[in-house]
């Protein structure tokens, strides 16, 4: 059976994380923090070697990669943009209750106003990961890594392996680090969370 690695990585604290911004597609830049995280994971996360490198085109995810992976080369794909808050976009949730509340009715496609829904990402999402690991086969690649965000890297995943969706509550994706997805003839087979040494 062919098998291919599919390796996904968030991108480093942005400044909208720190303040509990949904920024979505704006183009937010990692903190100084974040850019101290990412040297120091360099050298504590053993990333999967990839054969061809994909990146989100928001700054905080090709600063990432860059920070991470050097010169190397990326090709930017907009296919792995985070959800789209529309009109919703910078708004900031100003507590833990506040998220929860937010979050908990995204899953259940009930948008505050017309931002992207959990199942308008799952359908642009699925779709975008599957054609990447098939076009990445028919050239002869065995692996790949995607640098993302953590909203459409939580719905990618549930989306692959069939999970209920309120699992995207409970996931939580520590910013530098993500999953490294195996394939097999196509298939999503298994998963682990990449993790630093201790």
């Amino acid at each position: 059976m062919k098998k291919f690695t599919l390796t996904l990585v968030r991108h480093g604290e942005s400044t909208a994380n720190v303040s509990h911004r949904l920024s979505g597609n704006l183009d937010v830049s990692l903190t100084e923090k974040g850019k101290r995280e990412l040297e120091e994971m360099k050298e504590k996360v053993d990333y999967p070697d990839a054969d061809i490198c994909f990146s989100s085109p928001l700054s905080r995810c090709v600063d990432t990669f860059r920070i991470l992976f050097g010169d190397r080369d990326v090709i930017i794909s907009d296919k792995f943009r985070e959800i789209d808050f529309r009109s919703y976009e910078g708004h900031i949730l100003k507590s833990k209750d506040e998220i929860d509340q937010y979050f908990y009715s995204w899953v259940h496609d009930r948008p505050v106003m017309d931002e992207e829904t959990f199942s308008d990402v799952s359908r642009r999402i699925l779709p975008a990961v599957l054609d990447t690991v098939s076009d990445c086969e028919d050239k002869g690649y065995s692996s790949a890594l995607v640098l993302m965000h953590s909203g459409v890297m939580r719905v990618a995943l549930i989306s692959l392996f069939g999970m209920d969706k309120e699992k995207f509550l409970e996931m939580v994706v520590p910013n530098g680090l993500g999953y490294v997805i195996t394939f097999s003839s196509l298939l999503p087979v298994e998963y682990r969370e990449l993790e630093k040494r201790n």
